[in-house]
């Protein structure tokens, strides 16, 4: 039997090419990582591909066809809309992927796809993570990020998040000496190399610019992150990449990662602004200790749950030959944002029992 580990991609629709090829690069990138040989249906014809997308021509052991495939040969099948023609064929495992996160998924035991970093940090080694995870901390508290038409809530369950801006702007408003603003990144670098600063840190992301090589020893630095809402969903790059380095999310979506972050054990959660202020004053007057053991948990969630290594065992585990694997987009919060409910599966988790009667019971009486 022909043990190459191989994978025939094909995609029809266009949710996966969104976000300027991101999606599809995130997707592609964790098999090519896990030597997997992919042959991807050329799909784009004489179309261009956005930036991120064009990333994937650098993944070792990609290839684009325009041919059907042969028989699988014990192959997999990566695709997003059922196609008899392809689905037929006698594939080792057929992996549907799908956005639809705010579905109860009652027949199927689907996979969430960890959010990754961002695509310039994907490549990112594990000697570099060591290396900041074992930097001296520098700051308290810190935040840096854009706020420019980040005031929408879009999502009101299990009750509504504060926005970006309104959490800024809050913090502005109300943590008084505790706060220091960053004006630019001769500032945020002075900061960097002063004493401990004990304070929440917030720079100005219009004229404060931090290059992507400096990104995560930055994040590095601090033994919080507040990690708020993104534009359109909930879920960032920044906050997988601050637990990645051992900066302790502050944050008011922590059910959104699956399993969720969890309050005062890998995370500190918050829910309004009164809520906001409160936990930021905690951040600022908790035990080293007690940072530290949160720290620990952080990375031991990192490692076990959001590293793209532990999606591809999952997926290799799984004993179901039919596998839906779901991604968080931009796409299904923009259009369906008022569905997510208690039934969701991002609410219920993947963790569920087995047995669709099982599942609705969990959901219903717990």
């Amino acid at each position: 039997m022909n043990t190459e580990k191989r994978i025939y991609a094909r995609f029809a629709g266009p949710q996966i090419f969104q976000e300027q090829g991101r999606l599809l690069f995130a997707l592609l990138r964790v098999f090519a990582h896990a030597g997997y040989r992919i042959t991807l249906y050329n799909y784009l014809g004489d179309q261009p591909m956005e930036k991120y997308g064009q990333m994937i021509h650098t993944l070792e052991g990609l290839e684009l066809t325009d041919a059907a495939p042969e028989a699988p040969d014990g192959g997999w099948l990566l695709y997003d809309r059922a196609d008899a023609s392809l689905t037929r064929l006698p594939w080792r495992k057929r992996i549907q992927v799908r956005f639809d996160l705010f579905s109860p998924f009652w027949f199927s035991n689907p996979i969430i796809m960890p959010y990754p970093m961002h695509p310039l940090h994907s490549g990112t080694g594990p000697e570099k993570l060591a290396a900041c995870r074992a930097m001296e901390r520098k700051v308290r508290v810190f935040f840096s990020g854009d706020t420019e038409n980040f005031h929408r809530v879009r999502i009101f369950y299990p009750r509504p998040k504060l926005p970006r801006l309104k959490i800024v702007d809050t913090i502005k408003a109300r943590m008084g000496d505790d706060l220091v603003l960053v004006g630019d990144a001769e500032e945020l670098q002075g900061l960097y190399q002063s004493s401990y600063t004990n304070k929440c840190v917030l720079t100005a992301s219009h004229t404060v610019r931090i290059d992507f090589p400096d990104w995560l020893p930055t994040l590095a630095r601090a033994d919080f992150f507040l990690a708020p809402p993104g534009i359109i969903m909930p879920m960032c790059h920044n906050i997988v990449e601050a637990m990645a380095v051992g900066s302790i999310p502050i944050t008011n979506y922590p059910e959104w990662l699956d399993p969720p972050l969890r309050h005062m054990e890998n995370c500190i959660a918050f829910d309004d602004e009164d809520d906001l202020i409160a936990r930021l004053r905690q951040a600022l007057e908790m035990d080293p200790r007690e940072i530290a053991r949160l720290r620990a948990n952080v990375l031991e969630h990192y490692r076990n749950h959001q590293r793209p290594e532990t999606f591809i065992q999952r997926v290799e585990a799984s004993e179901d030959r039919d596998l839906p694997v779901l991604m968080h987009t931009e796409g299904n919060v923009w259009k369906h944002a008022k569905k997510l409910g208690r039934k969701a599966i991002l609410i219920q988790g993947t963790a569920r029992p087995r047995g669709w009667l099982r599942r609705m019971a969990a959901c219903y009486l717990g």
